[in-house]
């Protein structure tokens, strides 16, 4: 699907999005497309680069969370959409430079999130599978990272489906080499294979930890959530032993809790070396105020950890980030089905927040 971009770079002719001739498999497939926007309207920074800037900057003013922001768009079908990707990225860079966030420190800036089938009119094959169009892509995708780079933001290659996952760990490890740390990527702790890829990370690189929205087959992922959960907790101490830099990006409030309780305090780990990350919309404001603002590490929540350490948390607090993906409606509802499917209660905060209920 294409992504729109700004008028001084606009094409003159907009191709039409791809029609999925696929039946639906659940009732949220079968839900008309303005109804899953309506739903998931609160969980969307707009159509458009100024309106999710304007929203980072007025998250921060609030509550001092910083963002990331992310191009909704996948699956292109001309090599014309792939480098408009390149392009709507290079000027949301441009944005960004133009509108930062007054903070003091580069960990708290706005960052760039991409997904690779931006840049590709084809998915992978297969382990090993050479193909031309992922050779441009790639090259695509070290044009945007290297136009960031130059300017000082901090971009992240994001995962997909499991049939992207060589391609965009092999891409991220390769720009890594050639010297693109401003370059962030995304692993799983839903696939079987995560165990392995990250003896593939080290101290050069960052990533964020999710369990991932895409249904995998049960031969190659795992279908229990307190799981997938556990295991979000255990590969970020593995990443930070490793020196990483870690961003965990979960509204589970018991996965956060475990991950300071039997990660970040034992460890005495700096705040300068992990990140909090949540979907803007989904009502965690508490815990997040208490992030900020050092009230969530207290005594009687953490009665074993070093005291000395606790303080500091409690004194500085740390980094909380929003994700705010956004575009035009054609573009934005499969990855509207997506987080509806994995999450239905995002379907009820969407009806509490059209009648404006708390």
């Amino acid at each position: 699907m294409p992504v729109k971009l700004p008028e001084k770079t606009a094409p003159t002719t907009k191709p039409e999005p791809r029609k999925a001739q696929v039946a639906p498999s659940s009732m949220i497939d079968r839900i008309p497309v303005k109804l899953v926007l309506m739903l998931a309207a609160p969980y969307l920074a707009g159509e458009s680069p100024d309106a999710a800037i304007e929203l980072a900057h007025k998250l921060h003013a609030k509550d001092r969370y910083t963002s990331t922001l992310d191009i909704l768009g996948e699956d292109m079908e001309s090599a014309a959409d792939c480098d408009a990707s390149v392009e709507a990225y290079k000027n949301l860079v441009d944005l960004i430079i133009s509108n930062p966030l007054p903070v003091t420190t580069s960990q708290e800036q706005i960052t760039i999130s991409f997904k690779p089938s931006m840049f590709s009119t084809t998915a992978p094959k297969g382990t090993g599978y050479s193909d031309p169009e992922l050779d441009k892509a790639f090259e695509r995708i070290k044009k945007v990272t290297d136009y960031a780079k130059r300017l000082g933001v901090n971009v992240t290659l994001e995962a997909e489906d499991n049939r992207w996952t060589d391609f965009h760990l092999d891409t991220y490890v390769e720009l890594i080499n050639q010297g693109y740390t401003n370059l962030g990527t995304v692993i799983q702790s839903r696939l079987f294979r995560t165990a392995n890829d990250i003896s593939r990370f080290d101290e050069r690189m960052r990533t964020r930890l999710v369990i991932g929205i895409y249904n995998e087959p049960n031969d190659i992922a795992h279908t229990n959530k307190s799981v997938m959960k556990d295991l979000v907790v255990s590969y970020a101490q593995r990443l930070l032993e490793k020196g990483t830099y870690v961003e965990i990006a979960t509204h589970d409030v018991d996965c956060l809790d475990k991950f300071f309780g039997n990660v970040v305090l034992p460890g005495k780990i700096s705040r300068t070396r992990f990140e909090t990350q949540y979907l803007h919309g989904v009502p965690r404001d508490d815990i997040q105020h208490g992030l900020i603002n050092g009230s969530y590490f207290n005594k009687e929540k953490f009665p074993a950890a070093n005291a000395e350490h606790l303080q500091e948390l409690a004194t500085t607090g740390v980094v909380v980030r929003k994700y705010l993906p956004f575009g035009e409606g054609h573009v934005s509802g499969a990855y509207c089905r997506r987080r509806l499917k994995e999450n239905p209660n995002m379907a009820l905060y969407g009806i509490k927040n059209f009648f404006k209920m708390q």
